[in-house]
């Protein structure tokens, strides 16, 4: 019997449908001002809202089989998939083929990210919350003085932490995260950060929202505390809208992983086709729906996920420990 909550399954199960549209969107953003606002509004929320999740689930973290976990479940897939997606992108792209095991392939740097908070987890654990949100919120925001160049997704893995350590520190008391009195309000506040970026095309709103950018004046820290009170407000009006009880997408929400790590190849070889212009259409956005629907359904069939159980294929500590003995 399954102990899963449909609540959250259903939470993740929307968020992984966003970041399959919100990559299938990517190309064309600058093509249709529809797009773009579309793109944007989705790009507030829908990774920090992923990480406060990984977060607010981390609630013990010691022994053996804890960090084993962490390196079956992210480390080594994604060593795995960086060799795989150059190998893909070297046949795709026509380029020279190059193994970057310290540059994160497109959405690999969620991998790390993942893996460096699951590994400093036992000490933010033990820490006061009084001490620990203002900690990585100043972590997140002098990060932006250095250049990194995507080595290790280091400047993402400091701004994103705050989300992280704000889903821990909630999920270790079991705070709700849902406010029904939110419900309302989100679908007026998301159309109107969709009219903004609509009306307006902000330089720069892409970098902001990925968390990669470079701070060039004093100004821009006082930015990086605008995007961590908009999006925290805006992932909580998120959670605030999804149903708790069972819907046809919660079967997604616990094959999420797999969706993430597989939909790339689908969605590249798409986005190299003639056909892909049907994006900037009239049809654009049934289409993006259907096909991001079709994706995922796919990617959600067992055998995907089977295939990512390396801590089922590869024997444990404790079983190799006995062996010696």
């Amino acid at each position: 019997m399954s102990n899963r909550i449909a609540y959250f399954d259903n939470s993740k199960a929307i968020l992984i449908l966003l970041v399959v549209g919100g990559h299938l969107l990517t190309p064309f953003i600058e093509e249709s001002r529809f797009l773009y606002s579309l793109y944007h509004v989705i790009f507030i929320f829908h990774m920090p809202a992923f990480i406060f999740l990984a977060g607010y689930f981390t609630r013990k973290a010691s022994g053996t089989k804890y960090f084993w976990k962490i390196f079956t479940t992210f480390l080594l897939p994604y060593m795995i998939f960086q060799v795989v997606y150059s190998i893909y992108y070297t046949n795709l792209y026509q380029k020279s083929f190059a193994i970057e095991i310290f540059t994160p392939r497109w959405a690999m740097w969620f991998l790390l990210c993942i893996a460096a908070y699951k590994l400093i987890s036992p000490f933010l654990l033990k820490m006061k919350t009084s001490l620990l949100l203002p900690l990585s919120v100043g972590a997140g925001l002098m990060v932006g003085y250095f250049e990194v160049e995507r080595f290790l997704s280091l400047d993402r893995l400091f701004v994103f932490l705050p989300f992280f350590v704000l889903g821990m520190v909630m999920g270790r008391k079991k705070q709700p995260i849902r406010f029904p009195f939110m419900k309302w309000v989100a679908p007026v506040v998301l159309a109107g950060f969709f009219l903004v970026f609509y009306m307006y095309k902000i330089e720069g709103l892409a970098d902001i929202l990925y968390g990669t950018y470079v701070y060039e004046s004093s100004s821009d820290l006082l930015i990086r505390v605008v995007y961590y009170v908009g999006t925290v407000a805006v992932m909580f009006l998120f959670f605030s809208m999804i149903p708790e009880g069972p819907i046809v997408f919660t079967p997604l929400g616990s094959r999420t992983f797999a969706i993430y790590l597989f939909h790339g190849f689908i969605i590249k070889w798409f986005l190299e086709q003639q056909s892909s212009e049907v994006i900037t259409s009239i049809w654009g956005i049934p289409f993006i729906v259907v096909f991001t629907l079709f994706i995922s359904t796919l990617l959600s069939m067992p055998f995907f996920s089977k295939l990512l159980a390396f801590d089922r294929w590869l024997p444990s500590p404790d079983k190799l420990t006995s062996a010696r003995r």
